[in-house]
């Protein structure tokens, strides 16, 4: 069961349970609430496994990114060296191989940009995600608390 259905159920749970009158809180059955908070612990690696993924993906994209761009200026200087026989096809040729370096490295730190971008994005949503659920299950856990303490007394 995924991170965000065993959250829902939770959520349920504590909306569904009976309030206390005139307490402002409610009865949540302990058994079910830890059995879900319990499965939601075992689901939360599973999200960190896919952060590390999104990790090693970009890791993966920047080094192919970076294999493209010196593939693309050891082409460039290749032709570069062809080029050059003459003073003036040896000047448009080291102009052209300036200019064909200057445009891989170019698009290599765009790439390079895309990708961190990229990453950024999916961890800060995963963030964003991870965040809530502390939050939920925080928040879960205090009502347990509170409840235990209530029934105890």
């Amino acid at each position: 069961m995924n991170l965000l259905n065993l959250l829902e159920r939770l959520e349920e749970l504590i909306q569904r349970a009976p309030e206390v009158p005139l307490t402002g809180r409610a009865i949540v059955d302990a058994d079910q609430s830890l059995e879900l908070i319990g499965k939601i612990r075992a689901a939360i690696p599973e999200e960190i496994r896919r952060a590390e993924a999104l990790q090693d993906e970009r890791e993966d994209f920047l080094r192919e990114a970076q294999a493209e761009a010196d593939e693309t200026i050891q082409r460039a200087e290749a032709y570069a060296a062809r080029l050059v026989s003459d003073s003036e096809v040896s000047q448009r040729a080291r102009q052209e191989a300036e200019r064909i370096v200057a445009d891989a490295r170019r698009e290599a730190d765009q790439l390079r940009r895309e990708a961190d971008g990229y990453a950024v994005q999916v961890l800060s949503d995963l963030e964003g995600r991870l965040a809530n659920l502390l939050e939920v299950v925080r928040n879960g856990r205090a009502e347990l608390e509170a409840g235990a303490g209530r029934q105890v007394g």
